[in-house]
């Protein structure tokens, strides 16, 4: 099934997979636009119970989000700015508290926006020639969609700190050396790479992905002993379920299991 939304972006779900194709030639900007119609799309995806991945792309081989549309800078003011940018942080952030696992398959360049949306995602691959940054220093601006809090998360200061304040991309075999993808593919098959991992992640039980996911993401941002509580909590829930017997029991008997998501 495939579905055009506002004309932006395509809306395509196989089974319990969904994957969200970012389309605005020619290089898939981030506009006022484009933002809303993800953002229409993640409330409509959180309502499928049956979800149990979500893949973002970019339509092309040429970009993934090559940063906002630079003409929003020119009709933004100081109070504007901060309003557009909170708005934008809230649907990034919307896509890191998804309720189950989210890929980034990155098919060119990532850049600026790009590169934020990317870095809420759980898992980020890439083509071969993708090319990663966050230039907006270059502009006299900043990343304002969450980059200056999640990448220094996500790597050492020093190597965040180099990439924010030099401005300069990097390519993806670099990318994946510092940590910042979980593989590189040949350019053209990172949607089919992001889709054999999807197929992998929702041959699990469905109720223990989603607690997964949530321990993993307001786990991290708790103090230690309470994201273990937390943890604890959560696995209590999933030992009143159904589905973890049957994981059990189809361990024993050395058969797949049935999960009924109950």
């Amino acid at each position: 099934m495939s579905k055009k939304n506002d004309n932006l972006l395509r809306l395509e779900k196989e089974n319990n997979i969904a994957i969200i194709t970012i389309d605005n030639p020619p290089v898939n900007a981030l506009s006022i636009y484009t933002l809303t119609a993800i953002n229409k799309v993640l409330d409509k995806l959180m309502e499928d119970n049956k979800l149990m991945a979500l893949i973002i792309t970019g339509a092309g081989e040429k970009a993934f989000i090559a940063g906002m549309d630079i003409n929003l800078i020119l009709t933004l003011d100081k109070d504007s700015a901060r309003s557009t940018m909170l708005q934008s942080q809230a649907i990034i952030q919307k896509i890191a508290d998804f309720p189950v696992p989210t890929i980034a398959a990155i098919n060119g360049v990532a850049l600026g926006g790009g590169l934020e949306l990317a870095l809420a995602c759980d898992i980020r691959l890439a083509a071969e020639n993708a090319r990663l940054g966050l230039p907006e220093l270059s502009l006299g601006a900043m990343p304002g969609f969450g980059g200056t809090q999640r990448l220094p998360r996500m790597l050492s200061l020093g190597i965040a700190s180099e990439m924010l304040y030099t401005g300069e991309a990097i390519n993806a075999e670099e990318a994946y050396r510092i940590g910042l993808l979980n593989r590189v593919v040949p350019a053209g098959q990172v949607l089919n790479e992001a889709m054999q991992l999807a197929r992998k992640i929702v041959t699990k039980g469905p109720l223990a992905l989603r607690a997964a996911k949530r321990a993993v993401s307001f786990g991290l941002q708790l103090p230690l002993r309470d994201g273990l509580t937390f943890e604890a909590e959560l696995i209590g829930q999933l030992y009143g379920t159904k589905d973890i017997k049957e994981g059990a029991k189809s361990f024993l008997e050395k058969r797949p299991p049935i999960f009924c998501g109950k």
